[in-house]
């Protein structure tokens, strides 16, 4: 009895304990639970705050970054604009936008704000060096005919000019270039697009016809041309003629040829304009220094017609040859039994103005025709300086005027590499107006082109010049002999304008 008794009350006291127990786990785990789940909320809030703080951080450091970049950019844009043949405008608002951030007391927002200040002054600075630029550089126009029958030596003179201009220490020159196609009506057109560029100088164009359909609009609209072309005729205000000066070349070797005791003269032009443009030269030099014309004839560019001139203007020489035959055989003899009746020489110099083939073709009709160039001097200008004419031996002791070529040499070879072909004459003096142009030192709005005229002149590849107001490029001339095949300097040309 009393074992079950006993049993009875451990059963009660097991019963309620256990109760008990599962009130208190109950307890314990909510406890517990809400313990874990405060650590965990606050560990979140720290992660949260790690995280928001570790972000601020890389947004500091991405911004410090751009601003660095920014800064960098800054430093280089005018840097690299000046290695540039174009120069752009840097857009003043494109930092404002970067940042455009609604403001509240974040301090990453305090950051931008001063970094948006470091930019915008940063920005401002640079605005002005890329203006101070703009205001240093000059817009050229290049005017010549790139397509079409003559887009050879148009393009061959382009190579001349970016050559110079990447040549230059300073970039100052922003090129404009425009194909004329060598036609007129293209060379107003493309004029016209150069002013709204708000192109103010141009080079080119190259053929006396383009220049002249554009020579009113040039005067009216103030734009100064450096023309290519060598038709003086067309010169004007603002209008320089840089190709050799034809008649300044003729008067200089006509020069040469009354010092030396030449009296008359004889001419074989070409029937152009060019060749009237000679002849009004040869006309004018003979009647102021008492030469006298014997005979001049015009020649078109076919050899029929070159072989009749040739043999048109040496009327008289197969005459002239048989009286020196007589004299020579008279001279041989012991007794004289006739006396040779003097004979005067038809002319004692021959002007040529022709190139290449033309020249050879008439230099040796000449020949043919009794006109022997060891009793008559055969005379020319620079477009004899060409090595295709040295095999002519009608040509031997040819004296011709030229310009010099101090300064040729290295240009023409960094031109033979650079473009594998030879380096034109003309396009030398395109060369030579870059450069002009690049030594300039008041540019943009404060451009004068007339900085560019003085006594004092300029050396360029083609020797010694100076532009004068009224469109003429003046220049020093050499005189050239071909000798053994060569040409030789029979006389330099001067190295100032002072001795002229």
């Amino acid at each position: 009895m009393f074992s079950f008794v006993k049993i009875f009350f451990i059963l009660i006291i097991f019963l309620f304990i256990t109760s008990c127990h599962e009130k208190d786990y109950d307890i314990i785990r909510d406890f517990i639970m809400k313990d874990q789940q405060a650590k965990s909320s606050k560990k979140l809030d720290t992660l949260e705050t790690d995280k928001t703080i570790k972000a601020n951080v890389e947004n500091k450091k991405k911004e410090a970054g751009n601003l660095e970049k920014k800064d960098k950019q800054v430093d280089s844009l005018v840097t690299k604009k000046s290695k540039k043949k174009k120069f752009h405008r840097v857009d003043k608002g494109e930092a404002d936008k970067e940042l455009k951030v609604d403001k509240n007391t974040s301090r990453v927002l305090e950051v931008l704000e001063s970094q948006k200040e470091k930019i915008v002054e940063a920005q401002s600075q640079t605005n002005k060096k890329v203006e101070s630029t703009f205001n240093n550089i000059i817009k050229v126009g290049v005017m010549l005919p790139l397509s079409g029958e003559h887009s050879e030596i148009g393009n061959l003179i382009l190579n001349a000019i970016e050559m110079a201009v990447f040549q230059t220490e300073e970039n100052k020159l922003e090129l404009h270039i425009k194909d004329t196609e060598a036609k007129s009506d293209k060379a107003k057109k493309v004029l016209s697009e150069l002013i709204d560029e708000g192109v103010k100088v141009v080079i080119g164009p190259l053929f006396s016809k383009s220049l002249a359909a554009i020579q009113s609009e040039v005067v009216s609209k103030n734009i100064n041309i450096f023309a290519l072309t060598n038709n003086i005729n067309l010169r004007n205000k603002g209008i320089w003629i840089f190709g050799v000066d034809p008649q300044a070349q003729t008067e200089k070797v006509l020069r040469y040829a009354l010092e030396k005791g030449s009296k008359n003269i004889a001419a074989l032009l070409p029937q152009n304009a060019y060749g009237l443009l000679l002849f009004d030269t040869i006309t004018s030099f003979t009647q102021e220094n008492l030469m006298k014309i014997e005979k001049i004839e015009f020649y078109n560019f076919s050899l029929e017609s070159q072989r009749k001139t040739a043999q048109k203007i040496s009327e008289g020489f197969k005459e002239y040859k048989l009286y020196l035959d007589k004299i020579k055989e008279q001279d041989n003899e012991e007794e004289k039994v006739n006396e040779v009746l003097f004979m005067e020489k038809p002319f004692d110099s021959v002007f040529i103005a022709a190139a290449g083939q033309n020249l050879t073709v008439l230099s040796s009709q000449l020949q043919y025709n009794n006109v022997d160039p060891k009793i008559v001097q055969y005379l020319g200008i620079s477009s004899w300086e060409d090595s295709s004419i040295l095999n002519e031996p009608a040509l031997e002791g040819g004296i011709f005027v030229t310009t010099s070529e101090m300064y040729q040499k290295k240009i023409k070879l960094i031109y033979k590499n650079s473009f594998n072909k030879e380096m034109p004459k003309i396009a030398m003096i395109a060369y030579d107006i870059v450069a002009l142009l690049g030594s300039l030192n008041n540019l943009g709005s404060n451009f004068n082109i007339y900085d560019l005229v003085n006594d004092e002149g300029y050396i360029g590849l083609r020797g010694l010049f100076r532009l004068k107001k009224n469109g003429v490029v003046e220049r020093a001339f050499q005189l050239k002999k071909i000798k053994n095949k060569k040409f030789t300097i029979l006389k330099k040309a001067n190295n100032q304008f002072s001795g002229l």
